[in-house]
């Protein structure tokens, strides 16, 4: 199930908080508790037999995620009625009180604002973070909720994860959109087995293209069944139309010779080739300090010398990285890039490495190569390299001087033959000091590096915007109006380029096809209001604050007292006189 763009999904929390008001709610309002009966529970769930039988499996294989990140996971069926949960026993009690539990409702016409509510009327994916959610009562909860469907494309439920604010991780958006789509191709795959050996055949060709959009076609060429990623191509009514020719898809038929019967699956068309890298012709704009680092970049591309790559966040170094790879002599070799910061340092051997069948506990019976090994002949690109921890420092640099790697589980070495491009936002000899981070490792990396100007000291803000104007495929009349580019000339850019791109983005989508003016630019700061200052009581007010706190939480034993403040009864007396505190 695709994510959706934040413009959409404030669409949709927008059009709720609507309908909210349109029911008569009030955000101060008094959730509702009513709960469905046993015997109305237990006729619930008969009724969602099918769907219970799928999901169920999937969260009580999360339960061990969930015990350790205080989050709860629901079913909840097409009328917002929660049908199965799962749960951190720690989080259990209170998610009773807010009632995610069984029988309780979370339809929008009774919970107001909230991702069950908001996924079963927009049928998309989305997410309700603190107070996006209408009710107060919910506001210190983040959800995350997607839909299910049915092969047919009827809605068939919503799972959904919840946790306090503090313990929301932003994958958890992503696991739900991946469960949901599971449990529907489940669904579409259980409807399969009940059509015989010509389905059974069409089963084959659906688990082979799992996560790939596919549709199954009847003998008069119409569509009988379509999962969801091919509804978002063909949209959401494709159910019973006529097949017409989709150069996304292809055509297989499949063939009972027993039963005379047939059946065409129309599976997602392979790409020929992989998504192409960026070169250098692709790194656009006239400032001289970018021009110098292009040039740079463009000489060590000819050479096999390692580069480290330095530049804020959003400045483009995986592009400087793929451009290199794509003018080198490896350009027809694997580019493999890796997020050092994303690997849980207990598991670092093993993706750099590879392992070995059965090395580990949960490891592929075959075994798995390593990013080195992937990206033998070619070139590995080491993002976020100030961020790996000292063992997968060590771990790296061992390889990086003896050129061999050694599996996990074997006993056998293997040569690679890799170019490393390595890139962070940090500096290196800062970390260094601080002894997050090893010299000789920095040494190793730095064979080159390029230093990528931040865009606010970049001379051509302006030509780089319209030239990204012109890439989004807007209309020829969206252009920066004066106003627009003294906006655009006058911020900071935290985000550099990438912040850029997507303030464009929503500006061309605001303007709606006129010209871009200042109100069409959302820049994050002017979101922010700030807070003004505090003023910071003097000494003699916390002191006789902190001599008071300790009264009331001893209940006034002066010993105890005396001892959690660390002076002597004597003081605490002479104190407790200087300030009035006397026993109530």
């Amino acid at each position: 199930m695709s994510s959706l763009t934040p413009l959409e999904e404030q669409g949709m929390i927008r059009r709720s908080w609507n309908r909210c008001y349109s029911f008569g709610f009030k955000p101060m309002d008094a959730v509702p508790d009513d709960l469905l009966t046993e015997q109305q529970v237990k006729e619930l769930r008969q009724e969602n037999h099918d769907l219970l039988h799928h999901v169920t499996p999937v969260l009580e294989k999360l339960a061990p995620f969930l015990r350790k990140s205080g989050q709860i996971a629901l079913l909840v069926d097409p009328h917002g009625y929660v049908l199965h949960t799962r749960s951190d026993p720690d989080f259990d009690m209170q998610a009773k009180k807010l009632h995610l539990r069984v029988g309780a409702n979370w339809h929008e016409q009774k919970m107001g604002t909230n991702a069950m509510g908001v996924a079963l009327q927009e049928e998309k994916p989305v997410r309700i973070h603190g107070e996006q959610h209408f009710f107060l009562q919910n506001r210190f909860l983040t959800c995350a909720a997607s839909p299910i469907f049915t092969g047919t494309g009827e809605l068939a439920g919503v799972i959904n994860i919840s946790a306090r604010m503090e313990h929301y991780h932003p994958f958890v958006s992503s696991l739900v959109c991946f469960l949901a789509e599971a449990v529907q191709n489940r669904l579409l795959l259980e409807q399969a087995k009940e059509e015989h050996l010509v389905t059974l055949k069409e089963l084959e060709h659906m688990s082979n293209q799992f996560h790939a959009p596919l549709l199954t076609l009847d003998e008069d060429n119409r569509i009988i069944r379509a999962n969801q990623a091919a509804r978002r191509i063909l949209g959401k009514d494709c159910i019973g139309k006529e097949w017409k020719e989709n150069k996304r898809f292809v055509i297989e038929t499949i063939a009972d010779n027993r039963r005379k019967r047939w059946r065409s699956v129309a599976v997602v068309a392979k790409e020929s080739k992989q998504q192409p890298l960026y070169t250098f012709d692709q790194i656009v704009g006239s400032c001289a300090s970018m021009q110098n680092v292009k040039a740079l970049a463009q000489k060590v591309a000819e050479t096999d010398l390692a580069v480290l790559l330095i530049g804020e966040t959003g400045t483009g170094k995986e592009l400087f990285a793929q451009s290199i790879h794509s003018a080198s002599s490896r350009a027809g070799h694997p580019f493999i890039a890796v997020n050092c910061s994303a690997i849980p340092e207990n598991i670092i051997e093993s993706e750099l490495f590879g392992y070995e069948g059965g090395a580990f506990t949960g490891a592929k019976g075959e075994g798995n190569i390593g990013k080195f090994e992937a990206a033998h002949q070619g070139t590995l690109f080491l993002d976020e390299i100030g961020d790996m921890s000292l063992r997968a420092q060590a771990a790296l640099l061992r390889v990086l001087q003896e050129k061999v790697i050694t599996p996990v589980g074997s006993v056998k070495s293997k040569p690679v033959d890799v170019r490393i491009i390595a890139a962070t936002n940090k500096d290196l000899r800062e970390e260094i000091k601080a002894n997050r981070f090893r010299s000789d490792l920095y040494y190793r990396l730095k064979g080159i590096q390029i230093t990528l100007p931040p865009l606010r000291k970049r001379s051509d803000l302006i030509e780089l915007a319209e030239h990204i104007l012109r890439t989004l495929n807007v209309s020829s009349t969206t252009t920066l109006s004066p106003a627009a580019k003294t906006k655009l000339l006058s911020y900071a850019w935290p985000g550099n380029v990438r912040e850029l791109y997507s303030v464009l983005n929503q500006a061309a989508f605001l303007a709606e096809g006129n010209q871009i003016e200042p109100e069409h630019l959302p820049f994050e700061c002017e979101e922010r209001t700030e807070e003004p200052p505090r003023k910071v009581p003097s000494l003699p007010v916390l002191e006789k604050e902190a001599i008071q706190q300790s009264l009331q939480m001893t209940r006034w034993n002066i010993s105890k007292a005396a001892r959690m403040l660390q002076i002597s009864r004597n003081t605490l007396y002479r104190k407790m006189q200087e300030y009035n505190l006397f026993q109530p």
